[in-house]
């Protein structure tokens, strides 16, 4: 289950990026920063996977730190 601090996290962090980004969701194509946001505020299912993917990259990004004992 996402939590409300995961869908807030993933929208900050796509409003700090380039107005230019755009990422390939799958089979829904490639999506621009906008569309991004849009579909976040609807809760939809691409807006879970974006959740999803911004937080297993932090969780990643955490794992490395400890392990490079940053």
């Amino acid at each position: 289950m996402i939590e409300e601090d995961d869908w807030k996290l993933a929208e900050l962090r796509l409003e700090t990026m380039p107005t230019n980004l755009q990422l390939s969701i799958g089979n829904y194509g490639i999506l621009d920063k906008k569309e991004l946001l849009e579909h976040l505020s609807k809760r939809d299912e691409i807006g879970k996977l974006v959740v999803q993917s911004q937080i297993q990259y932090l969780r990643y990004f955490k794992k490395e730190l400890e392990k490079n004992g940053k």
